[in-house]
């Protein structure tokens, strides 16, 4: 029977015929054609393969192997992304942008002094990438080489003039560095960037009343608080450290230096019991003492040191507040309220004690219609722009079964916080009430997507799972 050629054999002989015939070079430009294709239709893993094909085939392009790296780390896979940026930096054939990918790749791997010393050679190259110097003040700051990340803000700055996030950024590290140096900085930034200014206003009120004292040490120790507000409790451990460094007796800079190393994760319980050796008379240190026997479970013996803390400063709300917080934490309701009623008491200007007291009604269903709805609608007067004053009188109305003022509060703590989860579940739990299911959902559903892994989230999604199977 004669045989004949099928289309399947034409195919197949047409390939063995093109790897014998066609050049490796010519082969290794249709790799990077294909590359190319690969890559514009988002198929990383196959442009990936093309340009290491490509690049092994075309010696005389080295720069294909950054290439290769580009397409690893647009994918986030780092180690492969570092393998072949460390390829093209052998072949001499790294470029500046590639240089600060490099260090990009190692840092997300959690190598930071690895990545700075790559961007530090990485200024050393011809005509570097002036970004790198963004990289650095980052990984100087989280190496803790803050004199470092100063450095490299200040040269930044020098190219861009207008960047406020700079200057914010600069300040932030003067303040802990070196606090009379640090309110230029915090000024320019307000000035190119309004939505910085309250911040910024806060901290020169704290800075300039430090810096009315002759005392270094304080002006240190003011900073650091001044920075723990803003949760930047890393400078605020930079803070109290040269604090202590200036004045190695001061208590309250110890005191809060534990704090801070708490706040980081750490114990912090040395720094304390340095704190009560040098000043056990602080009401200071005796207040960041209970905090830190709170966080070692040990409520009674946080409410002794709470107690001193008071009798030291009888008329300081914030110790009232923290005996209310240490007797809840004891089961003692009937103590709490009387704290917390007697911190209004003593700061009824103050919008903290305000919400404590509402929160502390709130969340135990404690004289919801004589205090606790009260203290929200006064939370409001006090801070009309927190919409967490309006969450908490959306709370309480939804306790009392006020639905429909519930409803006027929480719509208000929505709208002006879109992306919260609290306002959005209690929202849903109002709508559920009134047996409006679509609504309900909803906000169920906002709420869940905003804090997909926090108590919220699961909160509402436990109630779609039940309600809305």
């Amino acid at each position: 029977m004669k045989k004949t050629f099928e289309p399947t054999h034409v195919l197949i002989l047409i390939a063995l015929l093109t790897l014998i015939l066609v050049p490796r070079p010519l082969a290794g430009y249709l790799d990077l054609k294909s590359a190319d294709r690969f890559e514009a239709a988002g198929e990383q893993a196959a442009a990936a393969s093309a340009y290491t094909s490509a690049a092994q085939r075309i010696p005389w392009m080295p720069s294909l192997w950054e290439k290769v790296g580009d397409v690893y780390l647009n994918s986030n896979d780092y180690s492969k992304a570092e393998k072949f940026f460390r390829l093209a930096l052998q072949h001499h054939a790294l470029s500046p942008n590639g240089w600060r990918a490099l260090g990009e790749v190692i840092y997300s791997q959690g190598d930071v002094p690895g990545a700075v010393a790559v961007w530090e050679e990485a200024l050393k190259q011809k005509d570097p990438d002036p970004y790198v110097h963004l990289d650095l003040a980052d990984g100087y700051e989280k190496m803790e080489n803050y004199a470092g990340a100063v450095q490299e803000w200040k040269i930044i700055l020098q190219a861009s003039t207008d960047y406020a996030w700079g200057h914010y950024r600069l300040g932030l590290l003067l303040m802990a560095t070196a606090p009379d140096q640090a309110l230029p900085e915090l000024m320019q930034a307000a000035q190119l960037d309004p939505d910085i200014e309250p911040t910024v206003h806060g901290l020169r009120t704290a800075l300039n009343t430090a810096l009315l004292s002759d005392d270094e040490a304080a002006h240190f120790l003011a900073a650091g608080w001044a920075l723990g507000t803003l949760g930047e409790w890393n400078l605020a451990a930079e803070a109290f450290h040269n604090a202590i460094t200036t004045r190695a007796d001061y208590a309250e800079a110890w005191a809060w230096l534990g704090e801070a190393e708490q706040q980081l994760g750490q114990d912090g319980g040395h720094e304390i019991e340095q704190a009560l050796t040098f000043s056990p008379e602080s009401a200071m240190v005796q207040g960041l003492y209970g905090l830190y026997l709170q966080r070692q479970g040990k409520p009674d013996a946080a409410l002794a040191a709470f107690h001193k803390a008071a009798d030291l400063e009888p008329e300081n709300p914030g110790w009232q507040l923290a005996l209310g917080s240490a007797s809840e934490q004891t089961g003692n309701l009937i103590a709490a309220y009387g704290y917390y009623f007697h911190a209004v008491e003593l700061g009824p200007k103050d919008a903290s004690t305000w919400r404590a007291l509402a929160t502390f009604c709130v969340n135990n269903n404690v004289d919801m219609e004589e205090t606790g709805l009260p203290a929200a609608q006064k939370l409001i007067d006090i801070a009309p722009g927190d919409w967490k004053s309006y969450d908490l009188a959306g709370q309480a109305a939804f306790l009392l079964e006020d639905y429909i003022d519930a409803e006027i509060y929480l719509k208000k703590a929505v709208q002006m916080s879109p992306t919260q989860a609290a306002p959005a579940l209690h929202l849903g739990l109002v709508y559920m009430q009134t047996g409006d299911r679509d609504k309900a959902y909803s906000y169920l559903t906002l709420a869940r997507t905003f804090d997909p892994d926090g108590p919220y989230g699961w909160q509402a999604g436990r109630l779609l799972e039940q309600y809305f199977p």
